[in-house]
């Protein structure tokens, strides 16, 4: 099972060995769509035993206190995403890639099987977090209003693996529904990660895809003794073009 850990983590890129089937060669259905991202990272070392002393004699010359170090990097651009067909075990084959407009974020087509968990597996390539965003809830499974309790809400992970995700239903507008997701991850150890993630997608039940979402992770990854850190992750995406929807104009 892929976590949104993972992908975060991996200099916010995903290689993921599996190579799932193509259920069907022929692509049955092309989505584009328009993203954005914002990637922070705040790296700090409390450990003083793995820092120098600094020339200038200042808050950290005795080895003590907090060192800290910031990136941040954005982009925009567009993920175009083409649909195969569902494998008998219900995941969606489909192959995506990236266009940044800067050109820091360009990946060429990988495949992946999405299941209506939203659980992914990729094969060996590059697949960014906004990526994995557009593609995770577009099985055709992944909404079905029967599953719903009363409180409108369904919950998918696995929380003995530490994954668990709840999702919250609206009022539909049409055939737009409002979800909610709470998105929370833990992977133990010494080099654990947590993850919290708000996400919000606008479902299209007619469509059977989110023509818009937004999701906001924050990631805490332990990397060594008194080192860690915070990676906060900010994507929208909405759906641009879908071939399906133009055949039937």
């Amino acid at each position: 099972m892929s976590t949104r850990i993972i992908p975060a983590l991996a200099a916010i890129a995903l290689a993921i060995s599996a190579v799932p089937a193509a259920a069907q060669q022929t692509v049955q259905r092309h989505l584009v769509y328009n993203f954005t991202v914002g990637v922070q990272n705040d790296t700090h070392d409390t450990d003083a035993s793995s820092r120098h002393v600094n020339d200038a004699g200042g808050a950290n010359a005795n080895g003590t206190g907090d060192t800290s170090y910031e990136g941040i990097a954005s982009d925009s651009g567009t993920i175009p995403v083409d649909v195969f067909g569902v494998e008998p075990d219900g995941g969606l084959v489909v192959k995506v890639s990236e266009s940044g407009t800067h050109g820091s974020r360009n990946a060429a087509a990988v495949e992946c099987v999405v299941y209506p968990t939203t659980n992914t597996i990729c094969a060996s390539g590059q697949v960014y977090p906004e990526e994995l965003a557009v593609i995770r809830t577009l099985s055709p499974k992944f909404f079905d209003p029967s599953a719903l309790d009363a409180k409108h809400h369904w919950h998918q992970g696995s929380d003995a693996a530490g994954v668990s995700l709840d999702f919250i239903a609206g009022p539909p507008a049409g055939t737009v529904v409002p979800i909610s997701e709470d998105d929370n991850e833990k992977v133990s150890g010494i080099q654990g990660s947590t993850l919290h993630g708000t996400d919000t997608y606008s479902y299209d039940m007619a469509k059977s895809v989110s023509t818009q979402l937004k999701e906001y992770d924050t990631i805490r990854k332990q990397t060594g003794p008194g080192q860690y850190s915070n990676i906060v992750i900010d994507i929208t995406a909405q759906l641009a073009t879908d071939n399906q929807t133009a055949a039937k104009s």
